[in-house]
């Protein structure tokens, strides 16, 4: 009788090990899922924080141009060149 019971004792712990292992692996997939949509997540957060830092560069090589500061003069400012005559259109 004391084979079997050392048998027995055995075979329940390696179905108890491999059902730990099984646990363990199951846990771990969905935990690496988990990983893979943040790591999704942050790298479109990335790219559209890239596309807006190309944006504002744009933006700031832009307004540092003498168009853009007489355009903003002109149309915000409503200053005019000397000698210039600005014409109103009284249709408006």
């Amino acid at each position: 009788m004391g084979k079997f019971i050392k048998k027995l004792l055995k075979m329940v712990v390696l179905v108890a090990l491999v059902m730990y292992s099984l646990v363990t692996f199951a846990k771990q997939e969905t935990q690496f899922k988990k990983y893979d949509t943040d790591l999704q997540k942050y790298n479109t957060l990335i790219e559209e924080e890239n596309l807006r830092h190309e944006q504002l560069t744009e933006t700031k090589n832009r307004i540092s141009t003498d168009e853009y500061i007489e355009e903003v003069a002109r149309d915000r400012l409503g200053l005019v060149k000397p000698n210039e005559i600005v014409f109103i259109d009284a249709s408006l």
